[in-house]
């Protein structure tokens, strides 16, 4: 028998989603959960086959951000559930790892033709001081949101999507977020009172050394 679900949210109290909403703009391309409550609107048959169908209703709702605790334990319970049900173990929305981008894809250019180098490739002491400031403002835009999102990062700091991925690879790797757990958004590991040593220890503890070094005429040397 199939189900049909009416398009209607309820109204009032009864609709949490707007617990997420600033979330949804934020994150678009993310996946959160929702726990909702239904009943039947109403029975139709189809005249042709004679299949009574029921038209499920959602009477009350509540949304949970995807990288919350609530929501990893509601994706494992709607994990284990999906396989009972289809004998499959991964969820069909659920994403899948890429492989690492090999040193030439390390290298990528912005729409503003900025290259930004990324692990693997240089330390902080040889990115330029353009390249530098991404990373401390995407620090600062994680951290200060709560929220490790590439999506937000490639809004806010109007770059590309990949040049934000890279961006997140570089914070994962200087432990301002973690590893993704249950296909959920990274957990973000540093608080603001983080930030300022966060951003020096980007800037390198030579960034004052090296620009001293250039200051200095080469015949003088």
């Amino acid at each position: 028998m199939s189900v049909s679900l009416s398009g209607r949210l309820p109204k009032d109290d009864k609709n949490g989603l707007g617990r997420i909403s600033s979330t949804l703009v934020e994150d678009s391309a993310s996946t959160h959960l929702i726990v909702a409550v239904v009943d039947c609107a109403t029975v139709t048959t189809n005249m042709d086959t004679g299949e009574v169908i029921p038209t499920a209703r959602i009477v009350a709702v509540e949304a949970f951000p995807g990288s919350s605790a609530d929501a990893k334990q509601l994706r494992r319970m709607l994990r284990e559930a999906y396989e009972q049900r289809t004998g499959l173990q991964a969820l069909p929305f659920e994403k899948t790892a890429t492989a690492p981008a090999d040193a030439a894809g390390d290298l990528l250019r912005d729409g503003a033709g900025v290259v930004v180098s990324f692990p693997g490739s240089s330390s902080s002491s040889s990115k330029t001081p353009e390249e530098v400031d991404l990373i401390c403002q995407a620090a600062d835009l994680v951290i200060s949101a709560n929220l490790a999102s590439p999506t937000m990062l490639a809004r806010k700091m109007r770059i590309g999507h990949a040049s934000a991925e890279r961006l997140m690879q570089e914070l994962r790797r200087r432990g301002v977020v973690g590893e993704a757990e249950d296909s959920g958004e990274p957990p973000v590991l540093a608080e603001a009172a983080d930030l300022p040593a966060i951003v020096e220890a980007i800037r390198g503890p030579r960034a004052d050394e090296d620009q001293a070094a250039d200051d200095i005429d080469p015949d003088e040397s």
